[in-house]
């Protein structure tokens, strides 16, 4: 005797309901990485008070970024199984508990312990609300809603490097890192009491979930997407990490006037990502690669030029690339994870990303450190700048070798 599996049952909620699930995901997201940007943005201070070089203050990023790593394929396997509602608001509680905690330490390494524990609940948001977007969107806004989903990252990075450069002058930036971690904490009770898992669009029963497990070829397409993945994050974590550094060492531009350049490139990054989101779905027919390649091929080029400024070049000419260049190096994320749930059956939505972003982040723990090693050890930041613009081609040349949507077995 045959089983039959039961008929597809497509059920969605009334469209405002999709945007109100979204704005929970983005306000998860955002107060998340109001931390996992904001650290970065306070580097200057961190290295100041720590009397840290600028290889060592990379590695406060790395410690967030190695805490999420460790608990990443069990972010997606929470997302698959428990839902998003309990990832949403827990990630946002555990970051916000280790963040105010902050405030109780006193060395370096206390310091990253502290991080790399609030990294654990870092995990959590990007899975979930790339499940919210799949199981709340049909196909034909997907790319939109990633998009906005996405603003979540660099907005979180706004908010922090207008508010927390300001917090750390005037009390340091221990409680800096603690006001961020009290924003998670609402952020974890307003998901908690708002947010709702998505009706199921069909019904899925073990039978389909063993008939969704990755073919071999599927596997590689994610692994190769999570390696691009790691070399074109180095841009952002660049960005944000040794902006304010770069530009006091060669142009002598003052660290309060780069913390508002980064606010600005910060938001030219939210609005990249709805932007190339959009582009993904009406220019270019719901295809994430040709976004992907677009945005980064951009950026590597905006490497370049910004690592060969010469000195005392105007700041009038600064901004205006420091903007193109973020809305490109910030801006692709929502493309690339687009691609990947879109790999993924209805199942393992979660667990795709959640691979996928674990092969990506061991790239983002150990570039944005080397990067400062090299500038430590050459003293040439255009060296380096160029160096960032080779890898990012080399993600580049990843990214060609995986197509649209590759199916499952």
């Amino acid at each position: 005797m045959v089983d039959v599996l039961p008929p597809a049952t497509p059920v969605r909620a009334a469209a405002p309901r999709h945007w109100h699930m979204l704005g929970l995901a983005v306000l998860a997201q955002t107060a998340v990485s109001v931390i996992t940007q904001g650290a970065p943005t306070l580097a200057p201070f961190i290295q100041a008070d720590l009397g840290l070089t600028r290889g060592a203050v990379g590695l406060f990023n790395s410690a967030l970024i190695a805490g999420s790593l460790t608990m990443m394929l069990v972010a997606g396997w929470v997302v698959d199984t428990k839902g998003e509602r309990v990832a949403l608001a827990g990630g946002n509680f555990i970051v916000g508990i280790f963040c105010i905690a902050i405030v109780l330490t006193q060395g370096f390494y206390s310091a990253l312990l502290m991080l790399f524990a609030a990294g654990i609940g870092g995990a959590f948001p990007t899975p979930a609300g790339s499940k919210t977007v799949m199981n709340w969107f049909p196909p034909a806004l997907r790319g939109t809603a990633m998009g906005i989903r996405q603003t979540g990252i660099p907005m979180g990075g706004a908010l922090a490097a207008a508010g927390l450069p300001l917090i750390a002058l005037a009390v340091g930036w221990r409680v800096a890192l603690a006001v961020g971690g009290v924003g998670c904490l609402l952020s974890a009770a307003v998901c908690w009491l708002g947010y709702r898992d998505a009706p199921p669009a069909r019904v899925v029963d073990k039978l389909t979930v063993a008939a969704e497990r990755p073919t071999a070829e599927a596997t590689r397409h994610i692994v190769m997407l999570g390696l691009a993945g790691g070399l074109l994050t180095l841009g952002q974590f660049t960005l944000i990490t040794y902006l304010a550094i770069y530009l006091l060492e060669t142009q002598q531009i003052p660290v309060a006037v780069s913390a508002s350049l980064l606010v600005g490139a910060q938001v030219a990054g939210a609005a990249g990502r709805v932007l190339w989101g959009v582009g993904s779905d009406r220019l270019f027919n719901h295809q994430r690669k040709p976004a992907l390649l677009l945005a980064n091929g951009l950026s590597a080029i905006g490497a370049l030029v910004i690592g060969w400024l010469p000195a005392g070049t105007s700041l009038w000419v600064i901004a205006p690339l420091i903007i193109v260049y973020a809305f490109n190096t910030l801006g692709w994320h929502g493309s690339w994870i687009a691609m990947l749930v879109e790999i993924a059956g209805d199942a393992r939505q979660g667990r795709t990303v959640s691979l996928g972003m674990t092969i990506m982040y061991p790239g983002i723990i150990v570039l944005p450190p080397l990067f400062g090693w090299f500038v430590d050890h050459t003293h040439s930041w255009t060296g380096a700048w160029t160096l960032l613009s080779l890898v990012l081609v080399a993600g580049l040349v990843l990214v060609w070798q995986v197509p649209e949507r590759p199916r499952w077995g």
